[in-house]
């Protein structure tokens, strides 16, 4: 203080008035200088040692919170002992009062405001943790009460409300609206540290902090912390804390944090989620948009405890009881998932086991699956083989391996077992035309790498009374939204009699072979392909084919029957024929068909042996590949003749 001038002076009644005047006053806890300070008391009284004032005024002529015209009272015994009560301060846009006492080097100081206006509080005092280029506005009521000794406050007690919150950053990616908080601070310095607990509510509101929204009508939000900071080495530890989001997460734990880094020390956290479908509406789904998870139905329950140190995760350990994952796109279901994972950085973790009542992936059902693994560091494998029932068989997975899952290229091999799949089953799953028979097979080594999984050899199955095998198989993105696959088949030793009976196409005998070179999907559907399909040379078993066949066929070419029952083939059942042959060539939206060379540049499907005679011939090469596909779907394509 500087300037400092005291005038007392004795009334006629002898009672003592004081006036107190100053120039400048500065303080630490001050963001500016004070100027032109007068302090008036018309009438002291005595009371034992000390001076009372109960009718002062204080003036001030410029602060950083403009002029002030205050009521002021005190006690006033020595420079060690006094009092200060003052009221009527304008500040932030409302009303604020303290209330001052030192005793002895000790200070306490009791601070009021009400009506504070956030935006105008911002400007006053730089303590909101707000960058000031964003919109602020809100209504605060603070009480306060700070004690230390010196320059230093060694307690805060602090009960701040503030009501129609809202900010927004210029992008509009962290904005709040309507909101209403309640903060309760209560800290103590022990040593070089301080101790203590807040506890923050948030009871109403809009919030949004790209891309997470939450809105809060009916249950507040709760978020209680306790523990010490160390303002030596600037770090934060927190012992006992506590979240609460009502449906949709209740968390708590203790933290060593390095504030200036933003760095976790270490962690130990506890989850509990109630229903799922709530974390995932509100946590999950928004960091989800783009990907294969972004439009799920969940429920559930899920416990999980996370060990952090340096910022890395160390530990997971989670329990889930009776959680269900449904795709409303219908590609994939699970039901009724319970059980244990564990994972752990370093070191052998606990064993992994889980239950899963049956799902569902591209429209084919599967029953109950048991998993017993092991995770651990960036690796998971299967401790026993499982087995996967559908269909009316089942897949056995040998094993599975999976490596580099806290790397950004994940990747996994395993190998399967197909055994006793229905064809019928299969068929229904699709909506194919009826089909009988079952499939058996082997699936080899698969690798996933770099989002694409290919094949270590071939992909075999047992079907039609032969033999399927896939080769070169490489699917790009599988769990993407447009995955692609490429790949070679070859048919050997099929049976027509079991593919015609499967698919109700007619009565044909006799053997197929074919291969189909360069087939490549684009979200599952052909956009490319070499195909062959025919008798095997020197094929020794019987070639005959009915009379519906014969008719089917012959759709294919022209889009209507053959008309045989009308002509008088009609009274013979079966025919016999010497081969069939069909090629297709499909490359963008044009496939190209052909068959064997005929004379008059059409080509057979079907050629005919013995008598009766009968040939089914096409000339149409060229037809748009969703014709095609429309016509096959009622054995139906344009071009083809019947002799």
């Amino acid at each position: 203080m500087q300037g400092l001038n005291v005038e007392l002076a004795l009334s006629d009644d002898n009672q003592l008035a004081v006036n107190v005047a100053a120039s400048t006053f500065v303080h630490s806890a001050l963001p500016g200088q004070v100027n032109g300070i007068e302090f008036n008391c018309p009438a002291i009284q005595r009371h034992e040692q000390a001076y009372i004032c109960t009718g002062g005024r204080l003036r001030i002529a410029d602060s950083p919170y403009g002029p002030q015209d205050l009521a002021a009272s005190g006690q006033f015994i020595d420079s060690e002992h006094l009092k200060l009560q003052v009221g009527g301060l304008k500040f932030a846009g409302g009303g604020a009062g303290f209330e001052l006492e030192l005793t002895e080097g000790q200070w306490k100081l009791a601070l009021k405001g009400k009506r504070l206006k956030l935006d105008s509080l911002r400007k006053q005092i730089d303590v909101l943790p707000l960058p000031k280029d964003w919109n602020l506005s809100g209504e605060a009521t603070l009480q306060a009460k700070l004690s230390g000794h010196s320059d230093q406050p060694d307690s805060v007690k602090l009960a701040l409300q503030i009501q129609n919150l809202a900010y927004a950053d210029r992008e509009g990616l962290q904005v709040a609206e309507g909101g209403f908080l309640k903060l309760n601070l209560n800290a103590r310095r022990k040593h070089a540290d301080w101790l203590g607990e807040t506890k923050l509510t948030l009871s109403q509101g809009e919030f949004y902090s790209d891309p997470l929204f939450l809105e809060i009508a009916k249950k507040p939000v709760e978020m209680s912390l306790q523990g010490r900071w160390r303002p030596v080495s600037e770090q934060l530890q927190i012992d006992k804390s506590q979240l609460i989001v009502p449906q949709v997460v209740t968390a708590q734990g203790q933290a060593i944090l390095d504030i200036t880094k933003n760095h976790v020390i270490e962690a130990n956290i506890q989850l509990q989620v109630d229903e799922l479908e709530g974390l995932y509406t509100t946590v999950l789904q928004p960091f989800l948009i783009g990907t294969l998870m972004d439009d799920l139905e969940t429920t559930g329950v899920v416990k999980a405890e996370l060990e952090l140190k340096d910022g890395q995760l160390q530990r997971f350990n989670s329990s889930m009881e009776r959680v269900s994952v449904d795709d409303k796109r219908s590609l994939f279901a699970l039901y009724g998932l319970s059980g244990q994972l564990a994972w752990l950085r370093d070191g052998q973790s606990d064993a992994s086991h889980i239950q899963i009542e049956g799902g569902q992936l591209y429209k084919i059902d599967y029953g109950p699956i048991t998993i017993h693994a092991r995770a651990q560091s960036g690796e998971v494998s299967f401790l026993e083989p499982v087995d996967i029932p559908l269909m009316d068989g089942f897949i056995h997975i040998e094993q599975l391996n999976a490596q580099g899952l806290l790397d950004h290229s994940p990747e996994w091999t395993t190998s399967a077992q197909l055994t006793d799949i229905s064809l019928q089953a299969l068929a229904n799953s699709f909506g194919w035309p009826t089909m009988k028979g079952q499939l058996n097979g082997s699936i080899p080594t698969v690798h996933y790498r770099y989002h694409a999984l290919k094949l270590d050899g071939e992909l075999k199955f047992d079907v039609f009374g032969g033999a399927i095998s896939i080769g070169q198989l490489v699917i790009k993105d599988p769990l993407g939204r447009v995955p692609e696959l490429f790949a070679d088949l070859h048919l050997s030793d099929l049976e027509l009699a079991q593919i015609t009976q499967t698919f109700s196409f007619g009565h044909i005998e006799g053997g197929l072979e074919g291969r189909v070179e360069g087939l490549h999907l684009a979200n599952w559907e052909p956009i490319a392909f070499r195909a062959r399909f025919n008798t095997p040379e020197n094929d020794k078993t019987s070639h005959r084919i009915s009379q519906r066949a014969v008719d089917n066929l012959t759709s294919l070419g022209n889009g209507v029957g053959s008309g045989l029952s009308s002509t008088f083939l009609g009274i013979f059942k079966e025919f016999r024929y010497n081969r069939i042959e069909l090629q297709a060539n499909l490359q963008g939206s044009i496939a190209e068909l052909d068959g064997m060379e005929h004379s008059d540049g059409g080509y057979y499907l079907v050629k005919g042996s013995g008598l009766p005679r009968i040939d089914v011939i096409a000339r149409n090469r060229q037809v748009a590949w969703k014709t095609l596909l429309e016509r096959l779907k009622n054995i139906r394509v344009e071009g083809m003749e019947v002799r």
